[in-house]
């Protein structure tokens, strides 16, 4: 029976996502390649597909084009920006400059251009394949963007990236771990990221998802937050000290909105204080 129940509930999921997914795409040979390949997502957890990492290229019904791979990191990622919203923003405030800490393959850069219409993107990814699709994505839909090939974190520096299987998982060792694969990458400082910026220049928006290395970022030197307005945080509490972490952000005059404030989907949110009164919606 609960085979039953569990097969049931995966077939009703798929069918919600490829109702989204059709709705997404702008165009019929959009339409079938993204809702093929959100059918291919639950065939990838079993099999390895020869098609398996393929690019594909849809455009979209707001007229954004998407370029992605075939691999449950990826379409998760679809799934989770574009069709679950998770990014939407519980206060009104209108972010000009995103500073995109884990952009991934750009995906959650090109969701709040499109729903915010933000002026411009700073977006942060270690992995180079997947950066690599971040500037095409950026590129292709005439974004601007600066694309930084680089880890963040504490300091400046080069620490060993571990890749995963999911490209959406991929995470800098910490702490000394011993790691069996992985690649040196380059990691960087907010101090420096922001030093490129005017000096009287504030980040709107800090969207931040870097699979648990939130710890070290938001325990060293957190002079840089005083130049920030606003953040969403995908936190890993299986890896950090989560309600530490809402207490550190909140310490610096943030007030914090909890995920699943809008809906179940969407993030933990923060937004200074100073500008909360106006900013916060309803």
């Amino acid at each position: 029976m609960n085979s039953l129940l569990s097969l049931w509930k995966t077939v009703r999921q798929t069918l919600h996502e490829v109702r989204q997914a059709w709705s997404l795409a702008g165009d019929f040979s959009s339409r079938l390649r993204l809702v093929s390949d959100f059918v291919l997502y639950r065939i990838l957890k079993v099999i390895d597909l020869k098609s398996h990492n393929q690019e594909r290229t849809i455009r979209c019904s707001n007229g954004l084009v998407l370029t992605y791979r075939l691999n449950r990191g990826d379409i998760q990622s679809i799934r989770e920006v574009w069709l679950d919203d998770a990014y939407r923003l519980p206060f009104s405030l209108k972010p000009g400059l995103v500073v995109d800490l884990g952009a991934n393959i750009g995906l959650t850069s090109l969701w709040l251009h499109q729903q915010y219409g933000c002026d411009k993107i700073i977006a942060i990814e270690p992995n180079p394949s997947n950066a690599q699709l971040v500037r095409k994505n950026l590129i292709n839909n005439k974004i601007n963007a600066t694309v930084i090939e680089a880890a963040i974190g504490p300091t400046d520096g080069v620490v060993t990236f571990e890749s995963s299987q999911d490209s959406n998982m991929g995470r800098v060792a910490v702490n000394g771990e011993q790691v069996t694969t992985g690649e040196q990458v380059k990691i960087i400082s907010m101090a420096t990221l922001l030093a490129e910026l005017p000096h009287d220049q504030e980040v709107d928006l800090v969207k931040l998802d870097i699979e648990g290395g939130e710890q070290q970022l938001l325990s060293g030197n957190l002079s840089w937050l005083k130049r920030v307005k606003a953040i969403i945080a995908e936190f890993h509490p299986e890896v950090v000290d989560y309600p530490g972490l809402i207490k550190t952000i909140q310490q610096q005059e943030f007030q914090y909105i909890p995920a699943h404030t809008l809906d179940h989907d969407n993030m933990d949110a923060f937004v200074r204080e100073s500008i909360a009164a106006s900013v916060l919606a309803g």
